[in-house]
């Protein structure tokens, strides 16, 4: 870890929404939390805010500017609210050409960071398709103009920057260095990384290297903190990160639709992400009905039985049922996680254990109950930890792509039922 950096970690960065001010009351005292700006619009979120603040070291405010060049940010209230939110949908080229405007937005968006007491300053930033996107440019400028507002100086409000790229330009590594080249040619003490649309479950393992290889550019230097992201963003940390931001048990993926005007709502048969259960052994989310059969006293997994988790909402012999209950014990949890992981001598090596042995065990609760772990993303996992780690000597962007897919044929084999645990 850098001597000089401002998080420190590994750090689990807990991004807090509107719904969840008794959770940030309740859990441990942490080192950093996020919290979306457009929910400080309203007063009826003042003690969440102050929950919040209480609860951490470092509060991040996210600015949400990505949504300010989609016209559908004018059919919520709690963005229109915001006192740097313009009339209408912008154009990059409206920043770029007019230097009076791209000055004031700068200046609106930090001031409301500082009012609600933001200990790390983000750049107001636009969501990027492509390096070609004329707001790629516009978010060097926002960052540029963010740095000469606060001052070069200003060490008691570190500048960070948003990288908000779409998932191609991970399937470059030309167009990866090329990005890392960009932005750290910028006077900021770090990033945080959101990836349009990356489900780190069904990504492609050459999208995911790209993401690695990115992180493994900029952390050299500074703070790197990928956002909205699941599980992968432990192997990221593992890497060089600092570590990864997500919300509580659900919103890990960014998606431009979600910026669109005439967003479809979920669907309201759908289980909300936050009534599923974390087990970090299988490092996964389980539905409630598979969770109870998993953990049947009769037909379910002895091996799981066994493994009952132990934080203070489970206690060793209690499975959570309501929403609350199981945002805590996720959050124990994760915490704990971060904790072992900076305890661990060889990261990379430690995670990779890790995932062998989810592995290995969702073949056992397959077999002992009947329910089937999705696993096929902990393959390419480790297949990148392990090119990574016999390429460390080269430059991020020489992996070759058949060295890759050796590794994932590697990690494919599954050991003998004599080596499980």
């Amino acid at each position: 870890m850098l001597p000089n950096s401002v998080l420190g970690g590994p750090v689990f960065v807990t991004k807090y929404l509107h719904v969840d001010q008794r959770v940030a009351q309740t859990v441990p005292h942490c080192r950093a939390s996020l919290f979306p700006a457009n929910f400080a619009t309203n007063s009826r979120y003042d003690n969440l805010v102050d929950a919040i603040r209480n609860g951490c070291d470092l509060l991040l405010v996210d600015p949400k500017t990505h949504y300010f060049t989609y016209a559908g940010f004018l059919d919520k209230p709690t963005y229109t609210a915001l006192p740097y939110a313009p009339p209408n949908a912008i154009a990059a080229q409206t920043l770029l050409g007019d230097d009076t405007v791209l000055r004031e937005f700068v200046e609106r968006t930090l001031l409301f960071q500082r009012e609600l007491s933001a200990n790390i300053l983000i750049a107001p930033y636009f969501y990027a398709r492509d390096l070609d996107d004329a707001r790629l440019r516009a978010n060097i400028r926002l960052i540029s103009e963010s740095r000469r507002k606060i001052g070069a100086a200003d060490k008691a409000r570190p500048l960070f920057a948003m990288i908000c790229i779409g998932g191609l330009v991970l399937d470059s590594p030309p167009q990866v260095d090329d990005l890392a080249r960009q932005y750290l040619e910028l006077d900021v003490q770090g990033y945080l990384i959101t990836v349009e649309n990356l489900d780190d479950r069904t990504a492609t393992a050459e999208r995911l290297m790209g993401l690695a290889q990115l992180v493994l550019r900029l952390q050299a230097d500074r703070d790197v903190i990928i956002s909205s992201i699941a599980s992968y963003g432990q192997i990221l940390t593992a890497l060089g990160a600092n570590g990864f931001s997500a919300g509580v048990g659900w919103l890990e993926t960014f998606r431009e639709a979600s910026l669109q005007p005439g967003r479809i709502p979920f669907a309201a048969d759908r289980t909300p992400r936050a009534q599923y259960y974390y087990i970090p052994e299988i490092l996964s989310y389980v539905h409630p009905d598979e969770l109870q059969t998993i953990f049947d006293p009769d037909n379910g997994s002895q091996t799981m039985r066994e493994r009952w988790c132990e934080c203070d909402i489970c206690h060793g012999d209690t499975l959570p049922t309501e929403v609350f209950d199981k945002k805590c014990h996720f959050l124990f949890r994760r915490h704990q996680e971060m904790d072992d992981l900076a305890a661990a001598e060889d990261r990379p090596q430690y995670m990779r254990q890790r995932l062998q042995e989810a592995l290995e065990l969702a073949t056992i609760i397959e077999e002992e109950a009947l329910v089937r772990i999705q696993t096929e993303h902990f393959v390419r996992w480790i297949a990148i930890i392990d090119t990574l780690m016999s390429t460390s000597g080269s430059a991020p962007n020489d992996v070759d792509p058949a060295e890759l897919d050796r590794a994932i044929q590697e990690a494919r084999r599954r050991p003998d039922d004599t080596n499980r645990p």
